[in-house]
C-alpha cells in the first residue's frame, strides 16, 4: 500500500485543486474540509491503527465504505440534519460525509492502483484487485514510494506559495 504521506498528500491536493478551480469561495468551503479531507484519505487503514492486521485490506478497503458515506451524505442532505459545533465553523455536514466517500475512495484507488489492491467487494467476493503499478519500475517499491511522497509534497508546498501566496502570512 502506498505510504499514508502519499494518502493525505493526495487528497490533500486534490481537494485544493477542487477548491480553487470550482468553488472559489472561502465561506462556502471553508480551509476546514481541507484537514476533513486529510483524515478522510487515511480511514480504511483504521483497521491497521487498531491492531486489526488479519482485517487489513478487507474490511474497510471495500467499495461499500464511500458508498456509505455518499448514502449518508445525501440523507443528512435530504433530512437537514444539523450540529451546532460543526455550523460555528462555516461546515456543513453533508459535505463532511461527502469528504470521507471522496477521501476513502482515493484511498482504496491508491491502493488498487499502486499495490496489489484490496478486497474491493468482501465480504461478498474475496477476490483481491489490484494493478500493483509499482512493481514496473526497475527499483525497489519503497524507494519509488517514497519519492512518489517527495514529489507530492513539494508540488504541495510549490502550490501553496505560489497559488496561495502563503509566505504572505509569515
Amino acid at each position: 500500500m502506498p505510504y499514508t504521506t502519499t494518502h493525505v498528500l493526495v487528497g490533500i491536493i486534490l481537494i485544493e485543486l477542487f477548491r480553487d478551480f470550482f468553488i472559489k469561495d472561502n465561506k462556502k468551503f471553508p480551509r476546514y474540509y481541507i484537514l476533513i479531507m486529510a483524515i478522510a484519505s487515511i480511514f480504511p487503514d483504521l483497521e491497521y491503527i487498531f491492531q486489526m492486521p488479519n482485517l487489513h485490506r478487507n474490511l474497510l478497503h471495500t467499495l461499500f465504505v464511500p458508498l456509505l458515506f455518499l448514502i449518508l451524505g445525501f440523507i443528512t442532505m435530504q433530512t437537514k440534519i444539523k450540529n451546532k459545533e460543526i455550523k460555528k465553523r462555516h461546515l456543513k455536514l453533508p459535505i463532511i460525509l461527502f469528504i470521507f466517500a471522496a477521501g476513502s475512495f482515493l484511498h482504496i484507488l491508491l491502493d488498487v492502483l499502486l499495490r496489489d489492491g484490496a478486497m474491493l467487494f468482501y465480504p461478498f467476493l474475496d477476490a483481491k484487485i489490484g494493478l500493483s503499478l509499482i512493481s514496473y519500475f526497475p527499483i525497489s517499491e519503497s524507494i519509488v514510494l517514497i519519492i512518489l511522497d517527495a514529489l507530492l509534497l513539494f508540488f504541495w508546498i510549490f502550490w501553496m506559495e505560489f497559488k496561495l501566496k502563503i509566505s504572505d502570512y509569515f
